[in-house]
């Protein structure tokens, strides 16, 4: 029976990681108490020659003394006599020993053993500032790297680091995954739970497999993407917005509110040079290492040891491929279900170097690579450093060095070339269940997106439990607690409670067993990093009082130890090679450990565009022009912000030289992006499209396109053109069958009009003449293409009444729209410059909703006119609700989302509601051809619209109506929940404070902005300058919760100091 993801409580039977005492005796015990019992029969009877009962008596003072001061977790106690090694690590400088003899120089060959791979330096004793002698430990001692290694076979290449310790070789393989969505619906949570269960029952005995999940203040990708986009933009106000926006996400880093997360999975495939298998058998271990040894001696005598070293080699890394790569791939993709990356030399060369250096990745030192060729397979060696890898990352950079340092600490390491310090934290007890499937998969991912976890990482090394031993062991606790249960009746004790309950445990565990769950050990720890001491204490004290009834503590005797373990360059296992007495391990079964997983973080989006942050601080990012043309809706309530976000996908264009057009239904003074795209000056324009015109049949400047596409996007815009026509000739009238054949009217028209050599040559001239010229006012109009409709210029042939009656509707309309005041706006030469990077329609003053709805029409024909111009474009419109009423609008609107994509047009569309778009005449073709769906703060009835029209589940959409998505101004930003293709993302916007201070558009903020604006010469460098001192002012009265009246009252200095714009972010 399925479990309800939502309901069902997952229990953790915390019985399967104890082990059964012998007697009276503990097991965590009896290691220590036989060593004690050793020790106290040489004192009493070897050395002091002293009869039993003091060999007894010692024995029995000794033990008590131990049990006392160990308890249940001996390690705590043994733990606190290992010192770190020496005083402290050094760069031992190692040098590179190729694992192929014959590939070493040959100074290095007459040293060092051909058989020899790993060479162990010696510690050094250097004098101190106190007079004293130092011991220094070589860092390159204490791990296990030889080098990477790639393997190329059938078509595939794969790579990993190949590890040494004695006779036993270990290759790492690593792969990136975008582990588990953070929303998920139902039956995502089912399949991931039952995935997860079934595919880690096959993990292979002997092989561990490690979780790295990490989250680091990062914004060095963000802020080099703003960087190219401010440099190679040619508007320099777009360009001082985006560095403002550089300014502010430096400062969410700085703050740990942006954070970039990445999930790695390393896997081990473990062979034993000496038995020559991985089988557990001991008589096939001692057969194949007679064997081995054998081939080794010939190999010798007869002179081929390069042979044989090369053959080993290849068929170390052909069975590494064979045997292990495969099958954790096939594990990890196809049972689990991960969406998995295969990490190549230089990705896993790059996520070592991160560990130690916060500097740019420098080339591979060595790669060994064994490639398929057509009849062999071929062993190369890529040498690019003849100092050992780990010598490479410890090295540094500049003249500091960036090996590990421990200043003889048993709490923290220091990590010069990151400049941090590193705390280790561990889970002693696991926690004792979850409410449902859901919370267990999110369960370390709610704790570490919490606002207080930054620059921290989990990592947990999972490894499959011996189970007969298990089986076993909990058998044996069932008969202990069934002997404790009768010996407390016959001793009339009644029952004893705990008895029972330890053993139903037992039973219910046994039960699992029997049933094909398998045992697995988990470690899990968790790395933090800070600048300094005090912040490292803290972050670890917050982080370890998060995990409810979990046991998380700080090591405080070992860290530099557990830190080692963490690493995917060393053989020991994390917890369990360090720990000399007792298992620190968690012990859990498949169907819980999954709830100790680091898998679940939010998903990327996209790999630039507009940046919004999601829970946890990773940054998400809309791109509907850079990668791909796409189209996005925004909608919301009035005031959560939609024409901050809106605007900033339009200065996410244009920084990167790619035209806006846009239609803006509430002009007037308070215009939502008018003050904006005034601020770009000549490159910026807000037309009023009542008080100028906008010829309806000026053609797109299709001159920087080949014939081909000149011709393709010419097509379009008649197509376009046709369809305005055809609204405009029907007016009111609704007889489809009259509409059908205007509509065939028009194409001959329009046709017979674009083909006339006298309409091409004025076209040609004003264009080649330019905007104001006398040409331009020359350009063919709406009154010269309706000298075309006519049935002599048409030739109709089979000329019929219902042709005439259709010609007659299409020059009487037009001849009316012509006379009337809106006739100037569509039927003469346009009046505004095609040049501008930026231009925006507004509809203002009209008196009807007739004239607004065809000068609509105009106006989103001169957006068509431009958007095609250019080989990409964005088309924003802004709250278009009710134009949306009249089916031709929502058509051309429709048929713009539809295939606007060919001709390289994005679309934003801003709304209050969803349902003026999906109750209009095209709302599913709108709806289905937006790719993103953006939603702000919603009334408690909106929502509704949302589950009705879109489907959205309640519980995820209806979070958007409570006071908690509201816009936050203290800390500037604004709440959005962004849906592409059924996946949600829980976000919020943080803007850069000019690019919010461009867009504030109620009376307070546009009478404040006016007044700065006032004091500044109306010049780009004035206005850029008036901007920011507006921002400054009115950020900080918003985050203050003051009024705008008291900014621009003070007098303003003159602006000479300032050299150019990008010094507007200085500051």
């Amino acid at each position: 029976m399925l479990k309800d993801p939502d309901k069902d409580f997952i229990s953790v039977n915390k019985i399967l990681g104890k082990q059964a005492s012998i007697g009276i005796i503990p097991a965590e015990q009896l290691i220590p108490w036989m060593v004690i019992t050793v020790i106290s029969y040489i004192l009493t009877n070897g050395l002091f020659s002293l009869r039993m009962p003091w060999f007894f008596t010692t024995t029995f003072w000794l033990i008590v003394s131990w049990w006392l001061l160990t308890g249940n977790k001996p390690h705590l106690f043994v733990d606190r006599f290992r010192p770190p090694p020496g005083n402290e690590w050094y760069n031992g400088n190692l040098l590179y020993l190729s694992p192929v003899p014959q590939h070493r120089p040959n100074p290095i060959r007459h040293r060092i053993s051909d058989s020899q791979v790993r060479v162990k330096l010696k510690p050094k004793v250097a004098p101190n500032q106190q007079g004293d002698n130092s011991r220094l430990m070589p860092f390159q001692n204490y791990q296990n790297l030889l080098c990477l290694v790639t393997i190329k076979k059938d078509g595939r290449e794969v790579s990993g680091y190949l590890l040494n310790e004695g006779s036993q070789y270990q290759i790492v393989f690593g792969f990136e995954t975008a582990g588990f969505h953070n929303i998920l619906y139902r039956h995502e949570v089912n399949n991931a739970a039952t995935a997860l269960e079934e595919g880690l029952k096959d993990i292979a005995p002997g092989e561990k497999m490690t979780f790295h999940t990490g989250c680091y203040s990062s914004d060095c990708l963000r802020q080099q993407q703003l960087t190219e986009l401010a440099d190679n933009c040619h508007l320099k106000p777009i360009s001082v917005l985006v560095r403002n926006e550089q300014k502010r996400i430096q400062e969410l880093n700085l703050a740990g509110t942006r954070q970039m997360w990445n999930q790695t999975i390393f896997c081990t495939w473990t062979f034993n040079a000496q038995s020559g298998s991985k089988s557990n058998d001991p008589l096939s271990k001692f057969i194949n290492g007679i064997i081995n040894t054998a081939n080794s001696i010939a190999a010798q005598f007869t002179g081929n040891q390069r042979i044989y070293s090369e053959r080993f080699y290849k068929q170390l890394l052909l069975d590494a491929f064979e045997q292990g790569y495969i099958r954790w791939e096939l594990l990890l993709n196809t049972k689990i279900g991960l969406e998995i990356q295969p990490m190549n030399a230089r990705s896993l060369w790059g996520w070592l170097w991160q560990k130690f250096n916060s500097a740019p990745v420098p080339p591979i030192p060595q790669l060994l690579t064994l490639k398929e060729t057509a009849s062999d397979y071929k062993l190369t060696e890529t040498l690019n450093s003849h100092k050992h890898a780990c010598t490479i990352l410890i090295e540094g950079m500049s003249g500091r060095s960036s090996c590990p340092e421990h200043r003889k600490a048993s709490s923290r390491i220091l990590l010069p070339g990151r400049n941090a310090e590193c705390g280790v934290l561990t889970m002693e007890e696991g926690p004792g269940g979850w409410l449902n499937t859901r919370e267990q998969l999110q369960w370390l991912w709610k704790i570490m997106s919490n606002s207080y976890v930054r620059d921290t990482e989990a990592v947990v090394e999972i490894s499959a439990a011996p189970n007969f031993i298990i089986q076993d062991n909990l058998a044996r606790q069932a008969k202990q607690s069934k002997s404790a249960k009768k010996r407390a009746l016959e001793k009339g004790q009644g029952r004893d409670v705990g008895a029972e309950v330890k053993q139903e445990e037992s039973f219910e565990a046994q039960k699992k067993m029997y049933k094909g769950a398998r045992a697995i050990h988990a470690a899990v720890t968790f790395l933090v990093y800070r600048p300094t001491p005090e912040q490292l204490t803290h972050a670890c004290q917050m982080l370890s009082h998060s995990f409810g009834s979990a046991k998380v503590l700080r090591e405080r005797n070992i860290a530099w130890q557990l830190w080692l373990e963490t690493l995917p360059i060393t053989v020991s296992w994390l917890l369990h090679s360090s720990s000399l007495i007792n298992e620190r391990r968690l012990t859990l079964d498949t169907e819980t450990v999954p709830g100790i997983l680091p898998l679940t973080a939010v998903r990327d989006i996209d790999s630039k565009g507009v940046e919004f942050i999601t829970k946890g601080g990773k940054p998400v990012y809309v791109d509907l022009m850079h990668n791909q043309t796409s189209r996005a809706v925004i909608t919301g309530e009035s005031g959560c912000g939609k024409s901050v976000v809106g605007w900033r996908f339009a200065v996410d264009a244009l920084a990167a030289n790619i035209p806006v057009v846009g239609m803006d239904i509430s002009a007037g003074s308070g215009s939502t992006f008018e003050t904006a795209v005034k601020l770009l000056g000549d490159e910026g324009a807000y037309y009023d499209i009542t008080s100028g015109s906008s010829n309806l049949l000026e053609i797109p400047d299709l001159r920087r396109f080949d014939r081909e596409e000149r011709s393709r996007r010419l097509d379009q815009w008649k197509e376009f053109i046709r369809k305005a026509l055809t609204i405009i000739s029907m007016g009111k009238v609704r007889d489809p069958k009259l509409a059908q054949r205007v509509d065939a009217i028009l194409l001959l028209t329009l046709k017979k009009f674009l083909e006339d050599p006298d309409i091409i040559e004025r076209y040609n001239t004003a264009f080649e003449k330019g905007w104001k010229s006398t040409a331009w006012q020359e350009m063919p109009t709406l009154t010269n293409l309706l000298k075309f409709c006519t049935k002599e210029q048409l030739n109709l042939q089979n000329f019929t009444d219902f042709d005439r009656i259709a010609i007659n509707q299409i020059i009487t309309q037009c001849n009316a729209l012509l006379a009337s005041p809106l006739g100037k706006a569509i039927g003469r030469p346009s009046t505004f410059s095609p040049e501008p990077a930026v231009k925006f329609f507004a509809l203002s003053g009209l008196g009807n909703e007739q004239d607004q709805y065809l000068m609509a029409i105009n106006a989103h024909a001169a957006c068509i006119r431009n958007a095609l111009s250019h080989p990409k474009s964005l088309f924003i419109g802004d709250e278009l609700s009710i134009l949306f009423k009249k089916d031709g609008f929502a058509e051309v609107v429709g048929e713009l989302c539809a295939v606007g994509r060919k001709n390289g047009i994005s679309v934003l569309l801003l709304a209050q509601d969803i349902d003026s778009i999906c109750d209009c005449g095209a709302g599913t073709m709108i709806m289905q051809n937006m790719v993103y769906r953006i939603t702000g703060r919603l009334t408690s009835n909106g929502a509704t619209s949302w589950i009705k029209n879109l489907g959205y589940p309640a519980e995820i959409i209806s979070q958007n109506a409570t006071e908690a998505f509201l816009p936050r101004a203290a800390d500037l930003y604004s709440n959005w929940l962004i849906e592409k293709g059924g996946r949600f993302w829980q976000s919020r916007y943080y803007p850069g404070e000019m690019i919010l201070a461009s867009v504030a558009n109620n009376q307070a903020e546009l009478m404040a902005r006016a007044r700065v604006m006032a004091q500044y010469p109306n010049t780009l460098k004035g206005q850029l300058l008036a901007l920011k001192q507006f921002a400054s002012e009115y950020v900080q009265a918003v985050k203050e919760g003051r009024s705008l009246t008291h900014i621009g009252k003070n007098a303003v200095t003159d602006i000479n100091g300032h050299k150019s714009p990008q010094d507007l972010i200085a500051s």
